[in-house]
């Protein structure tokens, strides 16, 4: 915990409780299909199921960690159910029972849909179960949780350091480039998952993908992240130029909770250069961060997407719990406010994206975004007394 004033405090339980009773409960009813016991996978922003056709196990994992936190943080028995049975859907819809891990998506009434192996999905539903494991102690997940790591560590690896970005159904390679993104995202599973149910080959695969990180991901220069590399490991030479903002705050907050966790403090020192990079070239003098931008900072994507906007919410957490000073603790606050002011819409809903002149800029809702908001208000309860993002440990 961290000293706020009684304002700040104010401002920061009001941030949670939006996110976990006004946006959950949001979810459990527009944004749930009652008739079939499922998600929903986009809302309009009038609050119309937007009828895509398909559903993502990528979103469902999303929606386990957000509606099991929000029983957690509620004991709303409706976020309870939905936990189960999105937990039931998982397993009933997106499981491959020949070939082993998940389907990438599924038709709405006719099965699977894209039966490809995607790593980024895999890292999903590997952190959905993690923390669903977390809260409600469910031995089946618990086994299907190992089986997933299990499955991703030994299908997507590759003879290079990396794993493949994606397989065919049956686990040929399809894709031997480089992305940090689905890096990224493992590396936060694997530690979600540790703290869930302690074992060290989940703390290993966090380890290799923070090999991964300082090798290969992080500029020589030490202050940013490329997105895509080719097969090689170099730069892509299409858009290997390419930042996205939001995943320098996200690596920011990353290196210090492996750090933490796996008790490593040398990580925590490659982090402050990545911050210091983003907070100068991320950021618009006008309001708001941009979407994407080219090694120099220049804008390559001016709006305003929701997501980069939590990440710096985990940052400024974590900069406030380290450094304990008045200034980290004020820029937070004006996040946090940011983001309640422009994006939230006040009945549970929120603007995807913003224009440059921080107008609204979008009409729908996707099911994934609540997980972004909802790592942010984890962070920011932490502030005020509650686990934290992986804080949900076995010896609960």
């Amino acid at each position: 915990m961290i000293d706020l004033t009684a304002d700040q405090r104010d401002v920061a339980a009001s941030f949670v409780s939006y996110v976990f009773r006004d946006m959950a409960m949001l979810w459990a009813t527009h944004g749930w299909d009652a008739a079939n016991r499922r998600g929903r996978e986009r809302l309009q922003a009038d609050l119309r199921d937007s009828n895509l056709g398909y559903r993502r196990s990528m979103v469902v994992g999303r929606q386990l960690f957000f509606l099991a936190h929000a029983f957690r943080v509620t004991r709303d028995a409706v976020f309870r159910d939905r936990a189960h049975d999105l937990y039931v859907d998982l397993e009933k819809h997106f499981w491959d029972i020949e070939h082993g891990g998940w389907f990438y998506s599924v038709a709405d009434l006719s099965g699977p849909a894209n039966t490809t192996k995607d790593l980024y999905a895999h890292a999903f539903v590997l952190f959905g179960l993690a923390h669903y494991v977390a809260i409600f102690r469910d031995k089946g997940a618990a086994r299907r949780l190992r089986e997933t790591n299990a499955l991703v560590s030994s299908r997507f690896a590759l003879p290079k350091p990396w794993l493949a970005h994606s397989t065919t159904r049956a686990w040929d390679v399809l894709n031997r480039n480089l992305e940090q993104n689905p890096h990224m995202h493992l590396l936060e599973a694997c530690l979600s998952a540790h703290r869930a149910m302690p074992d060290d080959a989940l703390l290993d695969g966090a380890s290799r993908i923070i090999g991964i990180f300082t090798e290969r991901l992080l500029t020589p220069d030490g202050n940013k992240v490329l997105e895509h590399f080719d097969e090689e490991g170099r730069p892509s030479s299409e858009n290997g130029d390419l930042i996205e903002p939001g995943h320098l705050y996200e690596w920011y907050w990353l290196l210090n909770e492996y750090a933490r966790i796996a008790d490593r403090p040398e990580y925590a020192r490659l982090a402050d250069p990545i911050m210091d990079w983003v907070e100068a070239r991320g950021r618009d003098a006008r309001g708001g961060i941009y979407d994407l931008v080219d090694v120099r900072g220049r804008p390559v994507s001016e709006r305003r997407r929701i997501w980069p906007v939590t990440e710096a919410i985990k940052a400024w957490v974590t900069r406030a719990r380290i450094r304990r000073d008045a200034a980290s603790r004020a820029a937070l606050l004006t996040w946090i406010r940011f983001i309640m002011d422009r994006y939230f819409t006040g009945n549970g809903g929120w603007h995807e994206y913003l224009s440059p002149a921080l107008q609204a800029d979008s009409d729908f809702m996707p099911a994934s975004t609540p997980y972004h908001v909802a790592m942010a208000a984890l962070e920011v309860e932490h502030l005020m007394g509650g686990p934290g993002a992986f804080g949900l440990g076995a010896e609960r």
